[in-house]
């Protein structure tokens, strides 16, 4: 289960010394139910001891008087208290005589009782406690059987009275627990403040920071537990760093190489501007023209590279590569025809191969590298295959080739192959590289299978339904 981010508006130290502040009061609030029900367990079995002990008491101060009794053959007893008891007996049972009661049966009639208890018609059969209610309270009853004298001795309290001690004692313990809540909750917020020290003091460490200064934080100054988060901030600085040298290397680049067609456009303009001749400025319209196709060309091209190196993973709609190729070798057939090139295909099913964007983006390059490599007559192939959950496309033409000591250069940008077009930009196979890593593909240059001069270039494509399952 995910944890809910705190508000932007609440403070950290605030939030902590909240949730540490509830766990406190409930832990503070459960010792002090367990003392309360503890302390009521303990007085109840006390008081509880009490009772049958008073009920022996009384049993045992009886015996002479029942004795009595039975020698002269009284069915009956009358009792009189002040025989009973002695006067010490007698001040102890007035003293309780408000929230104690005792009753005395013989032969299940009532020969003692004290004044105060509820009104009770027979006593229980079994020894034990009971609970009577009362017109007023209720009461806890011991009943003690005395078989051999034909008596049943009772004694009970008001079970109000064990509340009343009970609650003394919880208020006994209140008072210390309150004194101890804002004490603790000091102790807890000075304690919270100055753990939260090492995080202001990074925080502070990295508003110092410029852009300038993207080096690494040390991990050995701060406390264990904030080394994730300087990691992080770390890799951050690494991303940021690398996404300026792309900045800095894609504004280096676009200016070095914009700046020869630039020029170019500049002086034909300039010579159209001073050319009389009707004929011979159309001619150099044409050719201004053409230099400010491949300056937007060139620049489109950058452009893509700069997008694809920023990408971390596709994020367009997934696309077939036998589709995409086909719409790829119809938009380039014009360019084919123009330098008489053929273009061949081969390549027959579906071939979910990831992102439409990228594989036409891929099938495009490759097809007019081969184009502007190609010498006039030859033929441009393009097959298509699958094996192993992988698909494969080739492409393969029959312009000079390349070394393989240079193979690894033609995918750097701006590097162009042997007998390349004029308008070329040498990005084709840059472009190409940076979405095939996006597809988690593999790119790889080679000879001709057949032996002849050329260039054959292979792209591996995971499938995209086996990835997704």
């Amino acid at each position: 289960m995910s944890r809910r981010p705190l508000a932007r508006s609440t403070s950290l130290l605030a939030a902590l010394f909240g949730r540490i502040g509830v766990l406190f009061l409930a832990i503070v609030l459960a010792v002090g139910l367990i003392a309360f029900f503890t302390a009521q367990r303990r007085i109840n079995e006390i008081y509880d001891g009490q009772l049958i002990i008073g009920a022996n008491v009384l049993r045992a101060l009886m015996s002479e008087e029942l004795r009595g009794a039975e020698a002269v053959g009284r069915e009956q007893l009358e009792v009189d208290d002040s025989a009973l008891l002695s006067p010490e007996d007698r001040r102890a049972f007035n003293n309780f005589a408000d929230w104690r009661m005792f009753r005395i049966w013989r032969d299940g009639r009532l020969v003692l009782r004290s004044d105060t208890g509820p009104e009770i018609a027979t006593p229980a059969t079994q020894n034990g406690f009971s609970e009577v209610q009362g017109s007023s309270y209720r009461w806890r009853v011991y009943t003690l059987h005395v078989p051999d004298r034909r008596v049943v001795v009772q004694i009970g309290e008001r079970t109000d009275i064990r509340f009343v001690l009970v609650r003394g004692i919880a208020l006994g313990l209140a008072l210390p627990l309150l004194l101890l809540i804002p004490t603790a909750a000091i102790l807890i917020w000075l304690s919270l403040s100055d753990g939260l020290e090492a995080l202001r003091t990074l925080i502070a460490e990295i508003g110092r920071r410029t852009m300038r200064d993207l080096s690494p934080l040390p991990l050995e100054p701060w406390p264990r537990d904030l080394h994730p988060l300087v990691r992080s901030i770390n890799r951050l600085f690494e991303r940021i760093d690398r996404s300026l040298q792309h900045e800095r290397r894609f504004l280096d680049d676009a200016a070095h190489q914009l700046r020869t067609p630039l020029a170019a456009v500049k002086l034909q303009t300039q010579l159209i501007a001073g050319e009389a001749d009707p004929a011979e400025r159309q001619a150099m319209t044409a050719q201004l023209v053409q230099s400010v196709d491949r300056a937007s060309a060139l620049t489109d091209r950058l452009l893509t590279l700069a997008r694809l190196e920023t990408i971390r993973a596709p994020s367009g709609k997934g696309g077939d590569l036998r589709e995409e190729t086909v719409a790829a070798l119809a938009d380039l057939a014009p360019v084919a025809a123009r330098r008489n090139v053929e273009l061949s295909f081969e390549g027959r099913g579906r071939f979910a191969s990831g992102d439409a964007a990228l594989l036409r983006l891929i099938a495009t390059n490759l097809v007019e590298n081969a184009i502007n490599h190609a010498p006039e007559g030859s033929e441009v192939a393009v097959r298509l295959s699958s094996a192993g959950g992988r698909h494969r496309l080739v492409v393969v033409d029959g312009g000079p080739g390349i070394p393989p000591g240079d193979r690894d250069k033609v995918l750097e940008r701006f590097h162009r192959g042997p007998g390349a077009a004029a308008s070329g930009s040498g990005l084709g196979l840059s472009i190409v590289g940076e979405a095939v890593r996006l597809l988690k593909g593999r790119l790889a240059l080679r000879d001709r299978d057949d032996g002849a001069s050329g260039l054959c270039v292979e792209v591996e494509l995971p499938d995209a339904a086996r990835e997704a399952a």
